[in-house]
């Protein structure tokens, strides 16, 4: 496919063909990846709305809300990809949320109707973070992308296991600013002033900042054959309550307390849609 051809469709049309095309791959623009290309994925509406407060520096503060108008799902194999969307242009150029789910299989099996965490990967790790063995994995995975509201930037918040919050629990940014990173002081002896001999550090006068975990539940999810004419097998319906995160805020070495929280987002109705089979991914057999 030609940028000339993309050209000639219509907005709707050409984020048909880019999210059929291509998996996205996790990086600097927030989607999480499959790592392989499908012949079909779903085109059509759905139901649903998202909401909650944002706190990404030089762009948002405060209360946001998703109306997406666009629902897609691109299956491979035993997995399926969710993108829920503002908008019908490229996700380069939208708002909008990219849900990952590892085991179709097992998620309809086992947790239909059942709250499910919600974390990166675990090969997904920011830089100086090493890759550890995790017995039981996430199932599923989801990254917030802001390329038509944050368009000065490349923005994605991504989903993580746990989130420090605010001393109040909420998400919001504090009137002074962001404080500083907590990496590394956690019982650390602190000077008084130069000069002065070292204290150790009294973690008994504050108590610790409570931590948000995320979790989606799944009460129908599309079973990921493109062929499926079962119509109660192509609905997928969820809800979840998620706090994302900059992953490059995580503590070198993953030591020290859970990134800062910069965003938390709930589904109210809880999103609903059918797949349909779209356009092939590829112009040619």
């Amino acid at each position: 496919m030609t940028l000339r051809a993309a050209h000639r469709r219509t907005p709707r049309e050409r984020v048909a063909w880019t999210s059929c095309a291509v998996a996205l791959a996790i990086g600097a623009a927030g989607a999480i990846g499959l790592g392989a290309s499908t012949s079909s994925c779903s085109l059509g509406e759905g139901q649903g709305a998202i909401s909650g407060t944002l706190n990404v520096p030089l762009c948002w503060s405060g209360r946001f809300t998703l109306n997406p108008d666009f629902f897609a799902a691109v299956p491979y194999r035993n997995s399926v990809q969710l993108r829920i969307q503002s908008g019908g242009d490229y996700q380069t150029f939208s708002d909008g949320l990219s849900i990952l789910v590892d085991d179709v299989a097992t998620t309809r099996g086992q947790y239909l109707g059942r709250p499910l965490e919600v974390a990166l990967s675990p090969e997904v790790t920011p830089p100086g973070v090493p890759i550890q063995a995790i017995a039981n994995p996430a199932l599923v995975h989801m990254t917030l992308y802001l390329q038509r509201t944050c368009h000065t930037q490349n923005v994605a918040l991504y989903v993580v296991d746990q989130v420090t919050l605010n001393p109040d629990g909420s998400c919001d940014a504090p009137e002074a600013g962001d404080v500083p990173s907590s990496c590394g002081e956690v019982g650390v002896a602190t000077p008084a002033d130069a000069g002065a001999d070292a204290a150790p550090a009294d973690a008994s006068t504050a108590p610790p900042s409570p931590i948000g975990k995320s979790t989606i539940t799944f009460f129908k999810l599309f079973n990921g054959d493109p062929d499926e004419a079962n119509a109660a097998e192509r609905l997928t319906e969820a809800s979840f309550d998620v706090y994302l995160a900059d992953p490059r805020e995580v503590c070198p070495g993953g030591l020290g307390p859970p990134p800062r929280c910069r965003g938390h987002l709930v589904t109210n109705p809880r999103f609903k849609f059918y797949f349909e089979r779209g356009r092939p991914g590829q112009p040619f057999p």
